[in-house]
């Protein structure tokens, strides 16, 4: 018998096999030991308890690596590989708040940066909100130590930013696009491309704004609901245009498969993984089902990935989509 479970045990221990579509992985256990890998080509999820993930957060994904964040102490933190096996340290960012982190690419070669992105209300007389302070808190392998910067902007924050072909783009929450420039020397300007949903109703906000890089081209995926409400009805999909400085509206996505986090995206062929094209899965944080958006039809389809998770976790459980091929 014991003979027996020993394989089991130790396959455990290892990642699940790869796949051609974006795992989805809740961290969960009572020191956030367990991770539960959900791949919806296959329709089924893998409990795994891998080493060096053991009790950390995922914070950011790039091409399979991962920047692992102890939850408990903030002086382990990590670039991984889970197929590899790979891992690179780096500095803490302890104390150093954040809502966006990104990763710019591979640690192979060493060129890679780790960007930290805060925006902080700045509150005024009569409690009124008067702007926001924008930090960045970024780290090269060449730097022993995390660089950071401040900007004020007056009536906008950051809400989104991805590496689109070697530069970074942000997404401010005036629906701006913005090209932010770390090296050689520090600075943000506007792209000059017109504003997403310029004009549009306004009674219908933004609830998550993602920048997704697929094949050679950046797309906005933009979630929407009623002011009033937290759950998203519908997604408005556009694709920038750089010559004309527009974005253009998508109505068919046809063969890609979207797929939106609370920390995390990505993007597959659904022809490749073996699942519907044109279509969006996404998820709340602390939500433990995963929300099918079919793009043509605008209808909803939700399903529960993850049984074997209880629902009493707390704040630092995540849901991540981690692409590992």
């Amino acid at each position: 018998m014991e003979k027996e479970q020993q394989p089991r045990k130790a396959l455990r221990l290892q990642p699940p096999p790869p796949c051609r579509d974006p795992w989805l992985v809740q961290i969960h256990g009572k020191k956030e030991e367990i991770q539960t890998f959900f791949s919806v080509s296959e329709g089924r999820y893998h409990v795994k308890s891998i080493p060096e993930m053991r009790g950390k957060g995922i914070c950011a994904t790039y091409q399979g690596w991962l920047v692992l964040k102890n939850l408990y102490s903030s002086a382990d933190c990590i670039l991984f590989n889970p197929m590899s096996l790979q891992k690179f340290e780096f500095p803490s960012w302890e104390n150093t708040p954040y809502h966006i982190c990104l990763l710019t690419s591979p640690p192979e070669p060493p060129n890679c940066t780790i960007l930290l992105i805060d925006s902080e209300r700045i509150i005024g007389k009569y409690y009124t909100v008067e702007g926001f302070k924008v930090s960045f808190t970024f780290w090269h392998p060449k730097n022993d130590n995390w660089i950071r910067k401040e900007i004020n902007f007056r009536e906008k924050k950051i809400n989104a930013a991805t590496c689109f072909n070697g530069k970074i783009y942000m997404l401010d929450s005036l629906q701006n696009l913005l090209l932010l420039e770390l090296e050689p020397e520090f600075g943000i300007r506007d792209v000059g491309v017109r504003r997403l949903r310029e004009g549009a109703d306004k009674e219908v906000i933004g609830f998550k704004s993602t920048l997704i890089e697929s094949e050679g081209e950046l797309f906005a995926v933009l979630g929407l609901c009623h002011p009033d409400f937290d759950q998203i009805f519908d997604f408005e999909i556009y694709r920038l245009n750089l010559d004309e400085k527009v974005w253009e509206i998508v109505e068919n996505t046809g063969d890609r498969v979207f797929f939106v986090g609370s920390d995390s995206c990505a993007w597959c062929w659904g022809s490749e993984a073996g699942i519907k094209g044109n279509t969006i899965y996404f998820a709340y944080e602390n939500d433990r089902c995963l929300y099918e958006f079919d793009v043509e039809g605008k209808s909803i389809t939700v399903t529960s990935p993850f049984p074997n998770v209880k629902n009493n976790w707390d704040d630092t459980a995540q849901w991540v989509l981690l692409p590992l091929v």
